[in-house]
């Protein structure tokens, strides 16, 4: 059985690689330095997803090349009263443009709660702005900060988010020189942060100049001094799952409750070959360990139905968005799968789980989105409403 990684919080950062002097760890900082972030040590902490948002960040490709701006106006009757929409640099997009056409007409006068967001540096953008965009805090005095990881140095347009926010949102950016996407990491309000091994993988080796090497412990650190996390679990990934991320089998609904992915034996039954049931097995135990280590951290597990996995897609309900007291759930509608007859059933065990923990329910088809290996919760990101 894998054991997941309980990490130190210990003060201090460290780094792999014992004969580096610390004082030469500068760190790869985004326009920004290692002095300029102390300010900011022990100011902040991420709220839990389900707490109220401002707002939600979405990426122009989110309706260009998927078309879904039903998800826009799922953010809007939620109550979240603002939707940053990031377009690509020089653009001169314009909400009255023809690229927004579609958003106006279904949005009506909610159009005027979306603004949209150029970005700082040149390249294309990706769907996937809970990766990409900045993680939202909370300072001492309730105001909002953004504190903005490093992301893949070959999407620079992407990793300029957050700097694009902070100076067109008017809130204050806090760089920091760890490499971790935003969907793989979860927080309740009391500072239980967990997330996977797939923030170990991209902080092991030097991407760019400046870059550190962090284990665990060096990660847990800045997690802790900059976040507000009092522990930090890192598990295991799952097994030949592409983004690693902890939200495609995993989340809070609330500071005690976790809902995991389960793969039942009506499920499992439906797949074909001897091949296909030994990978979607393989699964099933990976998710039967990750709901003991939660639970043996004394917070309680919920399980919902999983759809039949196969190399390369997972299909997820826990990939979905908490705003404002309504949960945007991904809908899985294609019959062309193997447990197709079972999908309505797999939807009203999920919707069940969701309201009965006080969340309205909201779905969103998102069969397109998940066979490029996301969904909901992947494609957007909410910033904290200041206190």
């Amino acid at each position: 059985m894998f054991k997941y990684l309980a990490t130190s919080l210990a003060l201090g950062l460290y780094a792999c690689g014992g004969s580096v002097d610390r004082s030469q760890l500068e760190g790869h900082y985004e326009q920004s330095t290692a002095a300029e972030a102390e300010a900011f040590r022990g100011q902040q902490r991420i709220p839990a997803e389900y707490a109220q948002s401002q707002g939600v960040i979405l990426s122009q490709t989110l309706l260009t090349n998927y078309g879904r701006e039903d998800l826009v106006k799922a953010v809007l009757d939620s109550g979240v009263p603002q939707v940053w929409i990031v377009v690509p640099k020089g653009s001169n997009a314009s909400l009255q443009s023809g690229t927004f056409s579609r958003l106006r007409t279904l949005l009506g006068s909610q159009v005027a709660k979306v603004k949209l967001i150029p970005q700082k540096d040149g390249g294309g953008l990706t769907v996937w702005a809970r990766d990409w965009s900045p993680l939202g805090a909370l300072a001492q005095d309730g105001s909002v900060r953004l504190l903005d990881l490093n992301y893949y140095p070959s999407r620079p347009a992407d990793d300029a988010t957050s700097r694009a926010l902070a100076e067109q949102a008017g809130l204050s950016r806090v760089s920091l020189p760890v490499y971790n996407e935003g969907g793989n990491f979860m927080t309740n309000q009391q500072g239980t942060c967990l997330m996977t091994t797939r923030v170990t993988d991209a902080n092991s080796e030097v991407f760019k100049n400046g870059d550190m090497v962090l284990d665990a412990e060096g990660v847990s650190t800045y997690y802790k001094d900059f976040g507000g996390c009092r522990q930090l679990h890192i598990f295991p990934r799952m097994p030949t799952e592409k983004t690693g991320h902890i939200d495609m089998w995993a989340k809070f609904l609330d500071d005690k409750t976790v809902i995991v992915n389960q793969l039942s034996e009506e499920t499992l039954a439906t797949a074909r070959g001897s091949s296909a049931r030994a990978f979607a097995d393989r699964i099933h135990d990976y998710l039967e360990e990750r709901a003991q280590d939660i639970e043996n951290l004394g917070l309680k597990v919920v399980r919902i139905p999983m759809p039949l996995p196969s190399p390369g897609f997972f299909r997820s309900y826990t990939n979905s968005l908490l705003a404002n007291g309504t949960a945007i759930v991904p809908q899985y509608l294609n019959t062309d799968v193997d447990d197709s007859e079972l999908l309505s059933a797999y939807e009203g065990e999920v919707k069940k789980a969701y309201q009965s923990a006080g969340f309205r329910w909201s779905p969103i088809p998102s069969d397109e989105l998940i066979a490029t290996g996301g969904a909901v919760h992947c494609v957007t990101m909410q910033v904290p409403a200041a206190r």
